[in-house]
């Protein structure tokens, strides 16, 4: 028995598809699946071997420290490189709670950048833009969507001299060399010239 013990700690952090054992060693209970006679984790958390009914766990307590993507999540993110219609995001933190609890990869898709026709993606944003979006899908990399007028960038830095745009009107304007740019500007953008 204390072989089994040793084999089977309670308490050890699994991810998601983490084999667990084999239901001839333990059934599965909540936060796990069987499948081929092998029990897997079904969540981020901690594994929980109950030797007396002989069923696996894993307690999903974890889950409220570990923050990871979710479909509907409303995220902020870097663009870290255009290719094509698609743009790669740096996913940094979802809005209105704690950083994330490691580096999450997006991708952002022309079709789903506005509701107005785009030629080129780089049309409505740039390398270096933080963007405000909204994540479509719960697996990586997250599929974005800037579709919403609250959605789209949030901070954007001059193609010319790195300096920082402000929002005057519907243009992003540089104050350091008069460059104009646009983007698909979200209406939550952070440097706004009065009027």
């Amino acid at each position: 028995m204390e072989n089994v013990k040793t084999k089977f700690t309670s308490g050890r952090f699994v991810v998601p598809g983490e084999e667990l054992c084999v239901v001839e060693e333990f059934t599965p209970g909540d936060g796990t699946y069987e499948r081929n006679g092998r029990v897997y984790s079904m969540r981020v958390g901690l594994a929980l071997y109950d030797f007396v009914s002989r069923r696996v766990h894993v307690v999903t307590s974890l889950e409220k420290c570990t923050v990871i993507p979710k479909a509907g999540n409303i995220v902020y993110g870097q663009v870290v490189s255009l290719k094509d219609d698609i743009a790669s995001v740096k996913i940094m933190e979802v809005e209105n709670t704690r950083k994330f609890s490691g580096i999450f990869s997006g991708v952002l898709h022309i079709s789903q950048v506005s509701k107005n026709y785009i030629k080129t993606i780089d049309e409505a944003i740039k390398v270096g833009d933080i963007i405000r979006a909204k994540v479509v899908t719960s697996w990586s990399p997250y599929q974005l969507t800037t579709k919403h007028v609250t959605l789209g960038v949030v901070l954007a830095l001059c193609s010319k001299c790195g300096s920082p745009l402000w929002k005057v009107a519907e243009k992003l304007v540089c104050r350091k060399c008069g460059n104009i740019e646009s983007r698909k500007v979200s209406t939550k953008y952070l440097l706004k010239a009065r009027k």
